[in-house]
């Protein structure tokens, strides 16, 4: 029996764990990526329980996480420095910040020995439901499964002509990987508030600490380029070490969210920011994603392609909607709170986090676990929960 083909455009996080998950699994796999050369753009990777898992999943976790020092707890602090709220963390319930550079060399490398063919220069620019991808070169390629795993300017979403949003962001951030110092604190991940700016501050390795800086697009101050370290100083003076320590940043001047109708259209699906993009409030873009890509090869696995498109979406989609729905609320709170009302932000805020039922939503993504057990059969379609899309 001939092995099954699929073609991946995009060697990002998830597209290089949806081809090592299924190069495992005995598929011939090729991923195509736009770029001259295979690497990851950004600084750290908030990274939880269920990314982590999928990291063990697919042999990565070991080298991805050899120099992370786990995060043992998560604060929240206003401008007061009065803590709102608290997050533990334990071995069954984990959260490290990973460089991203390090994630994606492992990515890479456990690609290449599964045997996943990378291919550079790459750029997809349509494809055809039918399972047929083409390129910028003009070269065309058949497969039995295709997948835009290409961001959130997917052009494989764009040639696939689904129902979708692409809703900009009035928010941005800055974002670093900082040198330590000895009077960092171990284990200790801290968010900081002053008004619509927030700085968090985490521990990556036993060198490096991850710093973003988020902040309204229109807060010139905030989301310059190089950064204006006055201007975060003023709003963050206790966090001085931090912010000098910083000496380059990535700038995303906007976010956006991607809602679509269908992930797929017959032989041809979106994964990761092509199909369902969000702001990094809840620190799960990329948790999301990865968890997604494994929960597709394990459905792939069991299951003809048709009827495993289908349970994937049913499968996934709901810790997708709710990550995006509670993502959007924690950035409303923290950069649309009414500003005669910015008083008493603080103590709203710590009332609704200390609720059990909004701290089991908001951590949907990080307890997914992939497998999921779900009837599939003949009547896959009429089994699936009806969704709120949002045109």
């Amino acid at each position: 029996m001939s092995k099954k083909t699929i073609v991946i455009a995009g060697a990002g996080l998830s597209g290089l764990t949806l081809g090592t998950a299924l190069a495992l699994r005995g598929w011939d796999v090729q991923i195509l990526e736009r770029s001259a050369e295979l690497r990851e753009i950004g600084a750290g990777l908030y990274t939880w329980e269920n990314g982590l898992r999928v990291l063990e999943a697919i042999g990565v976790y070991d080298e991805a996480c050899k120099q992370v020092e786990f995060i043992t707890q998560l604060d929240m602090i206003d401008e007061n420095q009065e803590l709102i709220h608290s997050t533990p963390f334990s071995n069954g319930n984990r959260f490290c910040i990973i460089p991203r550079k390090d994630v994606h060399s492992a990515l890479v490398r456990a690609a290449q020995k599964a045997g996943v063919q990378l291919e550079t220069s790459a750029r997809a620019v349509c494809v055809d439901p039918s399972g047929s991808i083409s390129l910028e070169n003009g070269k065309t390629i058949k497969a039995d499964l295709v997948i835009g795993a290409d961001g959130v300017y997917s052009n494989v979403r764009n040639a696939l002509n689904i129902e979708h949003t692409v809703e900009k962001m009035n928010n941005g951030a800055l974002r670093a990987m900082i040198p330590r110092i000895e009077t960092d604190k171990k284990g200790l991940a801290m968010e900081h508030w002053s008004g619509y700016r927030r700085i968090g501050i985490s521990p990556s390795t036993a060198e490096y600490m991850y710093v973003y800086l988020t902040a309204s697009s229109d807060d010139e101050e905030g989301l310059s380029d190089p950064m204006n370290k006055d201007a975060w100083l003023a709003s963050f003076p206790h966090l001085e070490s931090v912010i000098n320590r910083i000496t380059q940043t990535r700038l995303d001047f906007y976010f956006y969210y991607i809602y679509l109708k269908s992930w797929s259209k017959g032989r041809v699906a979106l994964l990761g920011d092509a199909a369902h993009g969000m702001e990094p409030n809840l620190g799960q873009g990329a948790g999301v994603s990865i968890t997604s890509a494994l929960e597709l090869a394990k459905q792939l696995d069991k299951f003809d392609i048709a009827t495993a498109l289908k349970s994937w979406e049913t499968v996934m989609r709901p810790t997708v909607e709710q990550t995006q729905l509670w993502s959007r609320i924690y950035g409303a709170a923290a950069a649309q709170w009414p500003k005669e009302l910015l008083g008493v932000r603080s103590e709203v805020i710590r009332k609704t986090l200390g609720s059990e039922q909004v701290d089991l939503m908001m951590s949907t993504a990080a307890r997914h676990i992939t497998g999921s057990v779900f009837e599939i059969g003949e009547n896959v379609t009429a089994k699936q929960p009806k969704y709120t899309w949002i045109p």
